[in-house]
């Protein structure tokens, strides 16, 4: 598992060293929080800005006081002109980057500059989204990572996963992130570890939600689900309503339904 089969040598991500230092593509999904909190200590405050008349800032306790949330609800679409680094609520946003009127964007966040948070985006925290992405309409993202030139611009859901840069998500693609869990599991609220197979051997992710990690330039098709534990490669092609089951696909692979429950996997011309 080389990073360099997922993320290639020109990404330009501005946390892609944090993301190959981890044992594994998915490691990083579990330091979100902490990445970010890190990268927003060390930008300069800059007060609420634009935001203060677009945008509803929303600190949420619970009964007895504690802190559920933050977030900012886009009142008025706008796009910001200089970047936005709101410490106290650990969000941050980039210049250039246009807002439409219903997004949610909860904390903690990182938005990169000239990006798109279209109308009805879901931003549920915990969340990376690099340079000149989308996150489109009625698309959830939660403790997910967006690289640079990513786009998820109509009805995704994208959890727990880790995009590479240039990938796009077709209409309605869906990243699961939670297993089938028995009876008992659910009863206890307990959730095991994804378990992913890789050339015959086991290999525990350590991680109980697991979506996608897909490699740069992969492009997945309209309505695809892809099965928690799924890991694509670099210049990957997943078929229109194709489900593609959890484990490793190489780079260049192209993924289908070939009838049943059954996927055709073959390999793309370079």
């Amino acid at each position: 598992m080389k990073f360099a089969e997922y993320f290639l040598e020109d990404n330009s991500f501005r946390f892609l060293s944090e993301i190959r230092n981890g044992n594994e593509p998915w490691s990083s999904i579990k330091a979100i929080d902490l990445i970010i909190k890190e990268y927003i200590e060390s930008v300069s405050e800059s007060g609420l800005g634009a935001i203060e008349d677009n945008c509803q800032l929303n600190d949420i306790t619970g009964l007895n006081g504690e802190m559920i949330e933050n977030s900012i609800v886009v009142k008025q679409s706008f796009v910001l002109t200089e970047p936005l680094c709101i410490s106290t609520e650990q969000i941050f946003i980039g210049a250039g980057t246009f807002l439409e009127s219903g997004a949610i964007i909860k904390a903690p966040c990182v938005i990169g500059k000239n990006c798109e948070i279209r109308q009805g985006a879901y931003i549920r925290g915990n969340v990376i989204v690099g340079n000149n992405c989308v996150v489109g309409h009625v698309t959830e993202v939660k403790n997910s990572i967006f690289m640079n030139d990513t786009h998820a611009g109509h009805f995704a859901y994208v959890g727990d996963s880790i995009l590479g840069s240039h990938v796009n998500l077709g209409a309605g693609t869906k990243l699961a992130n939670l297993q089938f869990r028995s009876r008992q599991e659910i009863d206890e609220n307990r959730i095991n570890d994804i378990i992913v197979r890789n050339n015959g051997e086991r290999i525990n992710t350590g991680i109980s939600k697991l979506g996608a990690v897909i490699g740069d330039y992969t492009e997945i098709g309209c309505n695809t689900v892809t099965s928690p534990g799924t890991v694509l490669g670099a210049n990957c092609w997943i078929y229109p309503n194709t489900t593609a089951p959890k484990g490793f696909y190489p780079a260049g692979s192209i993924i289908k339904n070939s009838g049943g429950d059954a996927v055709q996997i073959v390999k793309r011309a370079t």
